[in-house]
């Protein structure tokens, strides 16, 4: 899970359970366009690798990743490691979880901070001299996004909403500060925004919640900051209603084939409403 593309667009890193019990991972790397086997980036994948590597994001220069490890005792860190290998560099050490980085232009790394005892988030900036200042006030803020050119941070923001948890996206400008909703969908979680390589468009994964929040469905959904009114759209394809979580974009986009996808919630009633006559039609 979590593909992370590089910026020439030829290497995909991602995090993965392979050689590795269900509760452990480590990050893994292959060649896009080719036929190959990926390659182990951390780890050894036997007893010593008891932690959890995640959430890879590639360098701005594309030689390194920077991701999130508890192999430093328990709690989550961020940490980074040359695209060949080599043995992972600690970058952040706190009474906080560093989660879900992100990679600005100047080197400063965006994540957000989750309090080990409350679950309470917002979203901190690494300078690259070290220094880290808050960006968010929080309380429930995580998974940011820097825009390509820096300027904006795309984050999810969780409020309480009907007794559970409602996940939207956010943008906040850096400069100024100044925070924005970009979808505001009541039925929906979105969570994991990420940009295109223009900044046009923003991708997020979007789930349905079922009964013990466990999801009815799950999509990759998109906004198109150029399109007035801004619209919720879904990607539709003919492999019909799987579950698709945690995008990545590894290409330039063809604005016009996107305007002709759906928008988002039209379609997921009928994609709910097929799912139920369906199970209707099964015999008991």
């Amino acid at each position: 899970m979590s593909p992370a593309i590089s910026p020439d667009g030829k290497w995909v890193v991602f995090a993965s359970t392979r050689d590795r019990a269900l509760d452990q991972t480590s990050l893994w790397i292959a060649k896009l366009g080719v036929e190959v086997t990926p390659t182990r980036l951390t780890g050894h994948g036997d007893a010593t690798d008891a932690w959890i590597d995640s959430h890879p994001v590639w360098t701005r220069d594309g030689r390194s990743i920077v991701f999130a490890s508890t192999r430093d005792g328990g709690d989550f860190d961020l940490w980074q490691v040359a695209r060949d290998g080599g043995a992972p560099v600690q970058l952040t050490t706190s009474e906080h979880h560093e989660v879900t980085p992100s990679i600005a232009p100047d080197g400063s790394i965006l994540y957000a901070a989750v309090d080990k005892q409350t679950g309470a988030s917002h979203i901190e900036a690494r300078a690259p001299d070290g220094t880290i200042a808050q960006v968010t006030p929080g309380p429930d803020e995580r998974e940011p996004a820097v825009s390509p050119d820096g300027q904006t941070i795309a984050f999810t923001s969780r409020v309480e909403r009907d007794g559970r948890k409602d996940g939207e996206l956010w943008l906040v400008h850096r400069g100024t500060g100044q925070a924005n909703q970009l979808v505001n969908l009541p039925p929906t979680d979105e969570s994991g925004p990420v940009w295109s390589r223009d900044g046009r468009f923003v991708f997020a994964t979007s789930v349905l919640p079922g009964a013990s929040e466990q999801p009815l469905f799950a999509s990759v959904v998109f906004v198109d900051r150029d399109e007035s009114p801004m619209r919720v759209r879904i990607l539709r394809d003919s492999a019909g209603a799987l579950t698709r979580v945690t995008p990545a974009i590894a290409t330039a986009l063809d604005a016009t084939a996107l305007r002709r996808d759906p928008e988002y919630l039209p379609e997921l009633a009928k994609v709910m409403a097929a799912a139920i006559a369906k199970q209707r039609m099964q015999p008991q």
